[in-house]
């Protein structure tokens, strides 16, 4: 049977009203910013490739298909917001509903721990690329002291530069990028997952 799984309808004007909440912005009590929660519907026709085929054991996690649903729908939202989602399906038995749960949580808590290790690589690397960077500036004006030619120096220099360069690039850029994903992700670890027999009409 052909899988498919797709987003319940909405109304043009729900549409609108939906895109403007995304990007409200609220504070809360304690003055922290508080961003408007996400609800994804997923409606699950056929729930054969929900999980993933290949697991650890004890540990399902959801497929790709599911991941990349999920992910887009909740591209629109602030990766900080909380997450809601409802599972439509009567494919879907009471035994299963748990052992999905648990795949979705799975599948994102390694997502985190992998963009976590990404992280502290990112930044190892910057630092590295920093003292390369910094020493090789140090040898520039060493050369230039001795009397070093101007093509050497201006080699070391350009040399140093790049080193700098790539520091700035993995730590501000590429890592933070990352660190968005991180959060993205540890919202779904920590979403309401909510199972229901069949869409509404």
């Amino acid at each position: 049977m052909e899988k498919e799984f797709i987003q319940t309808e909405e109304t043009a004007e729900e549409a609108a009203m939906n895109a403007v909440k995304k990007q409200v912005e609220f504070s809360d009590k304690a003055g922290k910013k508080v961003y408007e929660k996400r609800v994804i519907d997923l409606a699950a026709k056929n729930d054969d490739d929900f999980l993933s085929p290949f697991s650890s054991v004890g540990k399902p996690v959801i497929s790709q298909e599911v991941a990349d649903f999920l992910e887009n729908a909740a591209s629109g939202s602030h990766p900080k917001a909380e997450i809601d989602l409802n599972i439509y399906g009567d494919c879907i038995s009471d035994s299963e509903r748990p052992v999905y749960e648990e795949a979705i949580k799975n599948y994102y808590s390694l997502k985190f721990t992998e963009a976590a290790r990404t992280v502290t690589r990112k930044g190892f690397i910057s630092l590295i690329f920093t003292i390369i960077g910094v020493v090789t500036l140090s040898l520039m004006f060493v050369l230039s002291e001795l009397g070093a030619g101007a093509v050497w120096t201006e080699c070391v220099d350009i040399f140093a530069w790049v080193f700098l360069w790539e520091a700035v690039d993995q730590f501000f850029i590429e890592r933070k990028g990352v660190l968005l994903k991180m959060k993205r992700y540890y919202a779904f670890m920590n979403s309401r997952i909510t199972f229901i027999s069949s869409p509404e009409e």
